[in-house]
């Protein structure tokens, strides 16, 4: 089969990361992939043409208000006449679905990467988009729930399956007298960084030190607020980094506060190097984040449990950390590789390409 998987962007993110888990073994994939963003592309847009994988950038204004984009796509499906489009953002799941229609494809999937916060109207659009999809995949259980319970699309036609998590490298341990707690991701408003410094700064941190790893439009503010709660010493700006493992694996404590996370696969590629983690209970996280088990949860609108939980966690000894990292380690491991992904995901397209 050839299947077209169609996203918004292929730069950096975590859509892009996701393909670049599916391909880092291509010899794994039984079918032909062809990639394509509506938008722009640039570093994973490089890496899957070093890979040897088709790829096609149409570098246009990938709005859903921007609808001459579904000719461009119809005009591309038209061209590589695949068996199955996979459409994967809210983007290309506007476009893509319904140029796909038009195309007369065979199979046609949309993809939730994340709990959509769509208003009342785009429920109603995404709705009547979705009736032209075969499935939709949502990338946890949370989000196919979200989907059925705002009525987009029916029980029926929503598909769970989890991303895939690449095994990240691990690096020496450096030795440090400090208990090191580290952030990565986005330094977005939704990412909720700022509760985490907050929290941080109220915490007992004599002998604690947090390196946030990452970029984006928040990180002017946050290395203000740094300043004013005069952490400076105490907390790292390190900004992205392709490596993120090389500052994980010097970590006692993963903290990930989102407001909302559709799976949340910076907590699994520390669970899958064995670092405690303690994440928000939103979105996907619950699902293979159990409190107290295999890592922590709290109420990323609630800073003093999140103040709480940290010191509660720093002055546990090396043994009980250890073991919450094991557990989290055990959870991962058996359900978020690459492999297992792999093989869901491509039964799922012969299931659906044959029925």
């Amino acid at each position: 089969m050839k299947i077209l998987r169609l996203t918004t962007l292929l730069d950096f993110g975590g859509q892009e990361k996701k393909y670049l888990s599916f391909t880092e073994n291509p010899e794994l994939l039984r079918h032909q992939y062809v990639f394509s963003a509506i938008g722009y592309g640039g570093n994973a847009e490089r890496k899957l043409k070093e890979r040897g994988f088709e790829v096609h950038v149409l570098n246009r204004n990938f709005s859903i208000r921007n609808l001459s984009n579904i000719w461009a796509v119809y005009r591309l499906i038209k061209k590589i006449r695949p068996d199955v489009v996979h459409a994967a953002a809210a983007e290309a799941n506007f476009h893509g679905i319904i140029a796909a229609k038009l195309a007369g494809v065979k199979t046609i999937l949309g993809e939730e990467i994340g709990i959509p916060n769509h208003s009342s109207i785009a429920q109603k659009v995404f709705r009547w988009v979705y009736r032209f999809a075969d499935q939709v995949i949502g990338v946890s259980q949370s989000v196919k729930n979200h989907l059925v319970n705002t009525g987009e699309i029916p029980e029926s036609k929503g598909k769970v399956i989890y991303n895939p998590v690449s095994i990240p490298t691990p690096f020496p341990r450096k030795n440090s007298p400090n208990f090191e707690i580290v952030y990565v991701g986005r330094l977005e408003i939704v990412k909720n960084v700022e509760t985490l410094i907050t929290a941080f700064a109220h915490s007992n941190n004599a002998h604690t030190h947090l390196t946030i790893v990452g970029d984006g439009r928040e990180r002017h503010h946050l290395e203000g607020l740094t300043s004013t709660l005069h952490m400076d010493s105490k907390i790292t700006f390190t900004g992205f980094n392709s490596e993120p493992s090389k500052y994980l694996s010097n970590a006692d404590l993963f903290v990930l506060p989102s407001f909302s996370e559709g799976f949340g696969i910076a907590a699994a590629e520390a669970m899958f190097l064995k670092i405690p983690v303690l994440c928000s209970m939103v979105g996907g996280i619950p699902e293979f984040v159990k409190d107290g088990e295999s890592g922590w949860l709290f109420d990323p609108k609630n800073t003093a449990e999140l103040t709480e939980k940290l010191n509660q966690i720093i002055e546990m000894d090396a043994e009980s950390l250890h073991l919450i990292g094991r557990n989290g380690y055990d959870k991962v491991i058996n359900q978020f590789t690459v492999e297992r992904y792999i093989e869901n995901l491509e039964s799922f397209y012969h299931q659906l390409n044959h029925d």
